[in-house]
């Protein structure tokens, strides 16, 4: 899609949302570079949100306003790579995404920002390079206890020092995976639950004198790959 029409499209999509929601934002703007992610090759910023808060005549916080920045040669390079790529459904994501994170800085929340840095951190670990262990538990969990992020969904189980296997929950049922006997912490990937996008974040119970004298081992990047079994109802 050329520069023109991708313009031209988004500013009609963006007229196309209630004016109460998108109440705030001052400007759509389309450009045409392509920002990459700082450290990953093939990952591209489709869009952003400038906000800025313009403090009232009595010294208060008083309005905040955004400007909404596409990136047409991200698109492009997406496009590129995948045949199937959908311009219109891609875009029409991008402005609801950037929208949200205009609604959410208006009412001091953050928790899109959370969910983006969470999803930048997954990003890292799949790339092999340092990551926040942490990242998930940036987004709530279900009621079972599981997190979803882009297409992925994890859970977390506990190991006492010495045990071989690692109990988890899976849409109400116990399950278990294999893990090393001296890893304080590991991602099981498992392969035969939830279409192989299921991962068990396997944490070792350590003592508190194990932790103050710094004999914890720090997680180990690699993943592991498993098939969970399923615990017999005791």
């Amino acid at each position: 899609m050329r520069l023109g029409r991708f313009r031209d499209l988004a500013a009609r999509m963006f007229e196309e949302i209630p004016p109460d929601f998108r109440a705030g934002v001052i400007d759509l703007v389309v450009e045409a570079g392509a920002p990459g992610h700082p450290h990953l090759p093939g990952i591209w910023t489709m869009g952003e949100c400038l906000t800025e808060d313009w403090p009232d005549g009595l010294g208060g916080i008083g309005e905040t306003q955004s400007r909404i920045v596409l990136y047409h040669g991200s698109f492009r390079k997406l496009a590129a790579e995948d045949p199937l790529f959908d311009w219109e459904a891609e875009l029409w994501e991008t402005i609801v995404h950037e929208l949200l994170h205009h609604r959410e800085a208006a009412a001091a929340e953050s928790g899109l920002d959370e969910f983006d840095w969470a999803v930048d951190q997954n990003f890292l670990r799949h790339a092999g390079l340092p990551f926040d262990p942490d990242f998930y538990r940036a987004v709530p969990a279900d009621e079972e206890g599981a997190v979803r992020i882009e297409g992925e969904t994890f859970v977390e189980a506990e190991t006492r020092p010495g045990e071989t296997q690692a109990v988890f929950r899976w849409r109400g049922d116990a399950w278990c995976v294999r893990v090393p006997q001296d890893a304080d912490r590991a991602f099981v990937h498992v392969r035969n639950l939830a279409g192989g996008r299921l991962w068990v974040v396997v944490r070792r119970r350590v003592s508190a004198w194990r932790r103050f004298v710094g004999l914890a081992r720090s997680p180990d990047e690699a993943p592991l790959s498993r098939r969970a079994l399923p615990l017999a109802p005791r």
